[in-house]
């Protein structure tokens, strides 16, 4: 969570300074709450600070958990991107939001347990010298109250959840953390029965515990009734009609939902019951909403992905069953009937062994991601690193039919960057970019190519001798009239010529000058890249000109 903090937005910062705030004012109402209370001074002077502690550890760590499943509610959450609450609350950064929440429940949970521990040192030995006020002993009060074994539990349940969900364990083991984290469910109902021991009494008997499980279940209705609508949706008719293998390894899934409506930018929810009956995993959506399928592409990265791999017929790196193939049950889907389509050739149909059928897939979705805000900006950069391209597959597909389909566009400037780590990556995707670089009307797309691989000796030779086959002024490598350029872009200078081409009239020739141009830059890809474009961003909006970042987050 805090690595890379130079990486947070001002808005991350505020919100958590806030819900840091939060806590410390739930922490003293906490212990000020248990220590004024003059019904309890048969265990404030015997307990005292340990006691105060742990019940102000206890009332944030009840907030925290009735909280934790809010970030993961995506149909709510898609609900309130619309509303208001999106600029007060980063709501596009749900997962951070979730793990924020995570960790605290982490704090919370040591000096809470660390508060009672010591409780109970005390309690044990008070019971051991025959006060009356402690019948129990400390043995009976870890392992035979309810609040012992509950805790316990909870402890057992969070550490098996917190090591299998660091990004290192998660690469290599989805399944482990997948399952792991479904221990939630035991803790938190855990939770809900930790205080009916009633440990803490006042003078007269009465239990004084926290009653969370009111403001537990709040949090738990609100996350079966996002179930319920999962598993609705899921339910709907879902067909998938064509596979395509690409060259680096990546598949794309073409798959028809006549109850699935969507917008470009946003990405959906992927289940494959031959794979795993209950694993879900996310896909930026990369088709266009005026073609009659939605599809996505799959990098082959990972368990699951493999696993696709294997059950599709495909090897690693493409080299797989290709050629004719055949369609799935039901004959080629049909081609939308539009006055001008976007056809390309971006690969070879995945032949279906003998035998087999194209596997069953449940989508759930679409939910709202920053690059779905596109088309409300003049003047877009879209910048994609490796795969993380998929959202603007889908943005500049629907441009092109909107744009050649005479449709109304407030967009009119794109300025697409596509950084590689090796030449195979690039082929993909630039049939598909060669055809909308060729015919796009309305629309000035520029297309910029980076490879940042080191390229082999053998390489460069066949390049060289390439360009002396009947060159027509297009790239050796990609075919694209915009040439591929090896190394990283340097945004400082791209982003200084913008802004100075703006401003002096030369970029958008004839268009009204405002007092303050928006260029909206959004992203997709590795934490390291979007620090270096937040940072020129920030550094390159003066004399008139915004560079507003927006990243990619699910």
């Amino acid at each position: 969570m805090f690595k890379g903090l130079e990486t947070w937005t001002t808005r991350r910062y505020v919100f958590f300074i806030t819900w840091f705030i939060l806590h410390v004012i739930l922490f003293i109402f906490g212990v000020l709450r248990v220590k004024n209370d003059v019904n309890l001074i048969n265990l404030n002077k015997p307990l005292n600070y340990s006691l105060w502690i742990a019940r102000g550890g206890g009332i944030c760590l009840i907030w925290d958990c009735s909280i934790i499943l809010l970030p993961v509610c995506r149909n709510i959450l898609r609900i309130l991107r619309v509303s208001f609450l999106n600029k007060l609350i980063p709501i596009d950064e749900n997962i951070w939001f979730h793990k924020i929440t995570a960790y605290s429940i982490v704090v919370c949970t040591a000096i809470h347990s660390i508060g009672h521990y010591v409780n109970i040192f005390k309690m044990n030995k008070l019971h051991m010298a025959g006060d009356p006020g402690f019948p129990m002993s400390g043995g009976q009060l870890l392992y035979k109250s309810p609040a012992g074994v509950t805790g316990h539990i909870m402890l057992l349940c969070m550490v098996l959840m917190y090591t299998t969900a660091k990004q290192t364990q998660r690469n290599k083991s989805f399944e482990a953390f997948w399952y792991t984290h479904h221990l939630a469910f035991v803790m938190l109902g855990s939770l809900m029965f930790h205080g009916i021991g009633c440990i803490v009494k006042d003078q007269d008997g009465t239990c004084r515990g926290y009653r969370s499980y009111q403001y537990l279940l709040i949090g738990y209705i609100l996350y079966i009734i996002e179930r319920c609508i999962r598993a609705y949706r899921a339910g709907l008719e879902t067909r998938l009609v064509k596979a395509i293998q690409h060259p680096a390894g990546v598949i794309e899934l073409q798959i028809q939902k006549p109850s699935f409506k969507y917008k470009p930018g946003q990405y959906m929810f992927i289940n494959i019951p031959d794979l795993s009956e209950y694993q879900w995993h996310p896909f930026t959506i990369t088709s266009s909403p005026f073609e009659d399928y939605v599809s996505v592409h799959v990098r082959q990265a990972g368990d699951w992905t493999r696993a696709l791999a294997t059950r599709m017929g495909v090897e690693k790196e493409g080299r797989g069953d290709g050629g004719r193939g055949l369609q799935a049950a039901g004959g080629p889907a049909k081609k939308a009937e539009k006055s001008t389509e976007l056809i390309d050739d971006r690969g070879k149909e995945i032949h279906v062994r003998a035998g087999f059928s194209m596997p069953k897939v449940r989508i759930d979705g679409p939910f709202g991601a920053p690059t779905e805000d596109v088309f409300d900006h003049e003047i877009v950069v879209l910048v994609g690193s490796g795969i993380g391209v998929t959202p603007f597959a889908s943005i500049l597909r629907d441009i092109w039919y909107r744009a050649n389909n005479n449709m109304t566009l407030k967009t009119k400037r794109i300025e697409f960057y596509w950084v590689c780590r090796d030449l195979a990556s690039l082929k993909w995707f630039q049939s598909l970019l060669a055809t909308i670089e060729g015919s796009m009307l309305n629309v000035q797309l520029k297309i910029h190519i980076y490879c940042t691989a080191v390229m082999k000796p053998d390489q460069h030779h066949n390049i060289a001798l390439h360009m002396n086959d009947d060159f027509s002024g297009g790239d050796t490598i990609t075919g694209l009239r915009a040439l591929t350029n090896f190394g990283r872009p340097n945004f400082g200078a791209i982003f200084s010529e913008l802004r100075q081409g703006i401003t002096n009239g030369t970029y958008m020739p004839g268009a009204t000058q405002e007092l303050m141009v928006d260029v909206a830059v959004f992203f997709c890809g590795p934490g390291a890249m979007a620090k270096s474009l937040r940072k020129e961003s920030r550094l390159q909006s003066k004399n008139g000109v915004k560079f507003s970042f927006r990243k990619e987050h699910f």
